[in-house]
């Protein structure tokens, strides 16, 4: 009887024991190499009106303006002007990444688990990217200074400077999960696939702009377990497109908009828009080498496994 009552203490505890063979390790993103390489591109579509800054009271030097292209321009008049304003920002990001992550390597269902994944892919500090601007509608002529734009059906483009990409993060908001291909002892390949929210932000026609998009961000390399120490490597596209209609009213705000006919002056206008909508198109490299610690297990089960060498040790006795 106490023979097959210590069989069935054994028992239950090998199968605690094969449960904790699945390795759990706190993982750190190491930037560099990390980082992010490739193409981004955000555009945005309005509608709404331009306006001359000008004021009788408090700005009576301001910029004028009047739809059409002919025809009389009172001393006075500052009419508004329907206008369709787009901004196109992208270029080449080249930034490094860091962040952090639980995994949970088990070579006996040769699978693998992430959970609370968070990597900011501008680790060493904002991307500055181009922006074009492209101005359609209503043709129109300004005065302070004197000029005429023409608009025709497709509109017209111009470059204006540049922008801060102030934020590119990845941040687990589901599931995590891949499989493992042995390839040596202690040595995987993994395919896996995270739950996230992808967040942009940036600076647009002057107003702070973000944009959270819901994603399956894969993940394919290598996993190779040491002891108390692995390490995940991965090399893996970023590729998707996808729009937004937020039909949001933006705060009216002042641009200087150069000239066309003559060139060479700025017409200071006031823009009040509505962002109709937002496109985003990544087309990105993501590396990532993660250094893991082995995470301690619990004390229950610590407290376990010398117990049971505690009943085995007396048994022999």
């Amino acid at each position: 009887m106490k023979g097959s009552r210590l069989f069935g203490v054994l028992a239950s505890v090998s199968g605690v024991l094969h449960l904790a063979s699945a390795q759990m390790y706190d993982f750190t993103v190491v930037a560099p190499p990390s980082g992010i390489s490739g193409n981004l591109s955000i555009s945005a579509s309005t509608q709404g009106t331009l306006v001359g800054n000008y004021d009788p009271d408090t700005n009576p030097t301001g910029t004028r303006t009047k739809p059409g292209v002919f025809g009389s321009f009172g001393p006075t008049e500052n009419v508004p002007v329907n206008v369709s304003l787009g901004a196109a920002i992208g270029g080449n990001l080249n930034r490094q990444a860091s962040g952090t992550f639980r995994a949970t390597v088990d070579g006996n269902t040769n699978t693998i688990t992430f959970e609370n994944l968070s990597v900011n892919f501008l680790a060493n500090g904002p991307a500055v990217l181009p922006v074009t601007l492209t101005i359609a509608g209503e043709s129109f002529r300004t005065r302070n200074p004197t000029s005429t734009y023409i608009l025709p059906s497709q509109g017209i483009s111009f470059p204006i400077g540049t922008v801060n990409l102030s934020q590119f993060s990845a941040v687990q908001t589901g599931g995590g999960a891949g499989v493992l291909t042995p390839t040596g002892p202690d040595q995987y390949d993994f395919i896996a696939g995270v739950q996230v929210d992808l967040t942009f932000a940036a600076d647009l026609l002057g107003n702070p702009f973000a944009q959270t998009v819901p994603f399956v961000l894969p993940l394919q390399g290598q996993v190779v377990v040491s002891g108390a120490n692995a390490l995940i490597t991965s090399l893996q596209p970023l590729n998707f497109a996808q729009t937004f209609n937020p039909n949001l009213d933006l705060p009216p705000f002042e641009f200087g908009l150069p000239t066309i006919l003559p060139p060479g002056s700025t017409a200071n206008l006031i823009f009040d828009l509505m962002l109709e909508e937002i496109g985003l198109n990544v087309d990105l490299e993501v590396n990532l080498r993660a250094e893991g610690t082995l995470v301690p297990e619990p004390a229950s089960l610590t407290a376990l496994g010398l117990g049971l060498g505690a009943l085995v040790w007396r048994r022999r006795r």
